[in-house]
């Protein structure tokens, strides 16, 4: 994943959860904008789980050694001689 994309994607997930856990001081439980607002904030919570898992996911990728077509078939140990 492209940095910058992830560090967009962190900041709206963040944006979301702060703003809408602010909003729980100010909705009155029980009503339509208190579930709006649980569900932002678990739409916040999954977004950022997501963007942790995929930068998780890129960092493993990105540290693998590359392979070549010589390395496929061949064997870690030395051939013996007779």
């Amino acid at each position: 994943m492209n940095p910058e994309v992830g560090l967009a994607a962190t900041r709206l997930a963040l944006f979301l959860i702060v703003a809408a856990g602010l909003m729980l001081f100010v909705v009155q439980p029980n009503s339509a904008e208190f579930v709006v607002t649980v569900l932002t904030i678990g739409i916040g919570l999954a977004m950022l789980g997501l963007v942790a898992l995929l930068a998780r996911l890129g960092s493993v990728i990105s540290h693998r050694p590359p392979s070549t077509a010589e390395d496929e078939g061949a064997d870690d140990d030395p051939p013996m001689r007779l």
